[in-house]
């Protein structure tokens, strides 16, 4: 039985079966000098950008903020990681670190960007 806690803590990863999410963690790219990686968290930020920001465009809400208002959706649900406990930004090394965070928003603006820049709406 799962308690309230854990469920929180499951949502972080969307709820996704281990057997995906082992298969996301597999590195793509590691530098161990600087904590740097990329592996299929990675393209799923990406992904996410990409479909958040097609979602966006289709409902036709302001371009003017397009980019900020993306950026404030990610940053949310970066914050609500750490909230749960699954990202710890402050750690200089390892998984769930600041980098990782920056990395991960950055795949997903790069998203938001070509989304935008690709405008056929889907």
């Amino acid at each position: 039985m799962y308690t309230i806690d854990d469920i929180l803590f499951r949502s972080g990863d969307v709820f996704l079966p281990q057997p995906i999410k082992d298969l996301l963690e597999q590195g793509i790219y590691f530098d161990n000098k600087e904590s740097i990686y990329i592996n299929g968290w990675t393209g799923i930020h990406f992904l996410s950008g990409f479909i958040t920001g097609k979602i966006y465009l289709k409902k036709q809400l302001s371009l003017e903020n397009y980019y900020l208002n993306l950026f404030i959706i990610h940053t949310l649900w970066e914050f609500w990681q750490v909230f749960i406990g699954m990202a710890k930004p402050w750690k200089l090394e390892g998984a769930s670190n600041l980098i990782d965070s920056i990395i991960d928003t950055l795949a997903f603006m790069l998203g938001t960007y070509l989304a935008k820049k690709f405008i056929i709406i889907v």
